[in-house]
């Protein structure tokens, strides 16, 4: 029995050999970050409450820090990552500006792990000079890694169609991301104080998760899924749902941000209409990827669990956008805002539910580290169920709290965040040695010759 090598249909690969981009890298700083950072975080901060660890002003400040690494470390480097390696095959162009696609990641990780020490730190003109440092970085990778990807897109000739339309948004997006986060971090030092106000944080992580994060994986997810599911691709459907999506993202964000300052009922209810134009946004997304109403399986018979991921993860994706337009609908008929409760359900069903599933699902079936595994380990099928109960159970444990909002206001609410965070932070450590592995053992002379393959 032979297996593929390349799972995804050949009309999206580039015609002659360029320059590879460095997803690899990005790949291991990515889940580098998550599990030794954001994912420790989110077990760490919840047990510090539930069992009275005096942490101080620190434990807000880490709180802070936690958002960043899982939003701009974990799933921004990963996604980045992806990224890099589809843009040249979807738009049929060669890897632009390299040495900028190189710069890209240490940038950001640098950044992302001075400012994991520097913010909880006491305030000293150190510290002040770390988080203006780690800003600046920021901004600078986020300056390069849009150069490499808009270098492609805007090219004569480029073949990504409304998913180039995806990539272009996401990539302006993460620069003007990291514009308010330097922005953000100058107002931080300027008050010395150890949090960026809730407000503005707000606004800041919608930008990165909804502007950056999200339009990204919308553009892979309705290029590649639908190749597995024979839903054909719907070109106009997808500029028009990534121009509602850039749309709701840029009204919930300036609202938001007016709201910072001083509460307004128009801006309340700009900020509610931002969620409903994301909401139908993201559900035109999860239809036109085809698990709704599929019209063909095409998917081979060695990723068929792994597709289970992706599937689950387009459910909390549709489930996701259904609460945000629950809450904001609501919300809008009282002139109000959805509240913090809300807001965190709505986050971390898109955080734990789409994206680190979509990151596991997705990347066991395109990464080609993977495509080569399912060549050196057949029987691990066990394996892929096993992280989707985990990560679905992980998002129902983290999401439960947040949905009972004021009714459980009691320290118990933060066992189950704690085990959510552990569940997860197995589900990535597992789905990383996996990596690593395959990404080992492929470098060894000799992989993939015959004494290897297991006779079926």
């Amino acid at each position: 029995m032979s297996i593929p090598l390349t799972p995804v249909s050949s009309p999206d690969a580039v015609p002659h050999r360029h320059e590879e981009a460095p997803y690899r890298a990005y790949i291991v700083a990515s889940l580098l970050l998550g599990i030794f950072g954001g994912f420790a975080l989110a077990v760490l901060l919840p047990l510090a409450q539930v069992l009275k660890w005096d942490w101080g002003n620190s434990w807000q400040a880490l709180v802070q820090v936690h958002g960043q690494l899982q939003l701009e470390g974990f799933a921004g480097l990963f996604v980045m990552g992806m990224a890099l390696r589809l843009t040249p095959r979807f738009s049929g162009t060669p890897l632009a500006f390299p040495p900028l696609a190189h710069v890209a990641m240490p940038l950001i990780a640098i950044s992302l792990a001075v400012r994991s020490v520097s913010q909880p730190a006491g305030d000293s003109a150190l510290r002040d000079a770390a988080l203006l440092g780690s800003a600046a970085m920021l901004l600078a990778g986020a300056l390069a890694f849009a150069a490499v990807i808009l270098g492609m897109l805007v090219r004569p000739g480029s073949k990504a169609e409304a998913t180039g339309w995806f990539f272009v948004f996401g990539a302006l997006a993460s620069v003007a991301a990291a514009v308010v986060d330097v922005w953000l971090v100058v107002d931080l030092v300027h008050r010395s104080a150890p949090i960026v106000s809730i407000g503005r944080q707000q606004a800041l992580i919608s930008l990165q998760l909804y502007g950056f994060i999200l339009m990204f994986v919308a553009g892979v997810s309705t290029r590649a899924v639908p190749t597995f599911t024979g839903h054909p691709m719907a070109a106009r459907i997808g500029r028009a749902t990534a121009l509602l999506l850039v749309i709701g993202v840029v009204v919930y964000v300036a609202a938001a941000l007016r709201l910072s300052w001083h509460y307004s009922r128009n801006a309340a209810r700009a900020e509610d209409v931002g969620l409903l134009l994301i909401a139908v946004a993201l559900l035109s997304v999860v239809w036109m990827t085809g698990v709704i109403t599929p019209r063909a399986n095409r998917v081979g018979a060695a990723s068929r669990h792994h597709f289970q991921l992706v599937r689950a993860a387009l459910g909390w994706l549709a489930l996701a956008s259904v609460l945000t337009a629950w809450y904001a609908g609501r919300a809008l008929r009282h002139g109000a805002v959805v509240d913090s409760f809300e807001m965190d359900a709505i986050r971390h069903a898109l955080t734990v539910g789409v994206l680190t599933m979509l990151i596991i699902g997705m990347g066991m079936m395109i990464l080609p580290e993977f495509a080569g595994r399912r060549i050196q380990h057949p029987r691990e099928n066990s394996i892929a169920i096993g992280l989707l109960l985990a990560l679905n159970i992980a998002t129902v444990l983290r999401i439960w709290p947040a949905i009972e909002g004021v009714s459980w206001l009691s320290s118990t609410r933060y066992w189950p965040m704690a085990a959510a965070g552990a569940l997860a932070a197995s589900a990535v450590l597992v789905f990383a040695t996996m990596f690593l592995q395959s990404l080992i053992e492929q470098r060894r002379p000799g992989w993939g010759s015959p004494p290897r393959l297991k006779a079926r």
